[in-house]
Parts: structure tokens; sequence; C-alpha cells
């Protein structure tokens, strides 16, 4: 015996006459149930907006369905989610450079084969990133995952979730019970 969503929803527990189906769950993608995609931020008249692609690709180099791409910075949130090819799209401004940095996009991305959200930062290969705090804290092999490529257009930026290309992730220290 089957039961419909709204058999469930009046009755939470099985009767005894009557035995009910635990409802299908899936660790993703869901984000979207909830979240509005937010693929663009507004220009102002003196960055022009660019367009940020890439695929987020798995340890073994295969797509990543359903993962959320998300930045959030001074000038708008922008949130994206990839499709069965593990593409993603993003139009947004290049921030200006914090102190010590040079300019930068934070992305968070997220997927339903993750515990928790991971980190990472996007720098562009027309500015000086030589001088970033961040970067210099870094291997030469750990700041090549964070280089973004110029194409027509905009940047191109891949995120490998692990394996032998996996993307440096920042860690967030106190984040669920860290202390490093």
């Amino acid at each position: 015996m089957t039961t419909t969503a709204n058999d469930r929803d009046r009755s939470a527990t099985p009767s005894a006459d009557r035995l009910v189906r635990t409802p299908r769950t899936i660790l993703g993608p869901y984000f979207t149930l909830g979240m509005p995609l937010c693929s663009a931020v507004e220009a102002d008249d003196d960055r022009a907006p660019f367009t940020l692609t890439g695929r987020v690709l798995d340890g073994l180099g295969e797509p990543a369905p359903g993962t959320m791409v998300e930045t959030n910075q001074p000038e708008g949130l922008t949130r994206s989610f990839t499709g069965l090819d593990g593409a993603y799209a993003i139009t947004t401004v290049k921030p200006a450079a914090p102190p010590g940095r040079t300019p930068h996009l934070t992305l968070l991305v997220a997927t339903g084969a993750m515990m928790r959200p991971a980190l990472t930062c996007v720098y562009f290969p027309d500015e000086a990133n030589d001088t970033d705090e961040l970067l210099q804290l870094l291997s030469p092999q750990q700041r090549a995952t964070m280089l973004a490529r110029a194409v027509e257009g905009g940047y191109e930026f891949d995120i490998h979730l692990a394996g032998e290309s996996e993307t440096t992730f920042l860690g967030w220290p106190g984040l669920l019970g860290d202390t490093e």
C-alpha cells in the first residue's frame, strides 16, 4: 500500500491498520527549493559587469550537478546552481580591493555531497596578485587553483571539489565546533 503526500501530512505515524511508507529523502540537489536564483549584480557607472563561468567537478573530474555557487560582496549577492553538466554562470562586477588584498571574489560552494559549505577565493589574472596577503601564505600550487582564466566577456573558473586538481578551500575557524 502506498500513500500520498497528503496522507502523510494528516498522519505522521502509522496506525495498526495502515503502514505509511517513509518519504524519499535525498542529500541534494535541494538548495533550489527555497532559494532564489540571483545570477547577476547590477553594475554601477564605474565598473563594467563581467560573467564568471565554470564547472564544478568531483574528485574524478565528473560534473557535480545541483551545486550552489554563491558570492556575496558589497555590490550584491549572486547565486547560481549547476546543471547536469556541472556548469554555473554569474554576472557581477570586480569588487574593490580590501586593505592588503587584491580584487577577488569569495565563493561559497555547497552541494548535497558535502557536510558543510566550502569557501574559496577567485583571483583575476590581470591584477597584481603577488601583493595579496592571503596568496602570500599559500604555496604556488594552491595559488594556481584560485586563479581564474580570462575569456571573452569575463573569466572562467572551474571548482574541483577533490582530487589532484582540488581547489584550495579556506577554513572557517569556529564553524561547527572547529577550533583551527
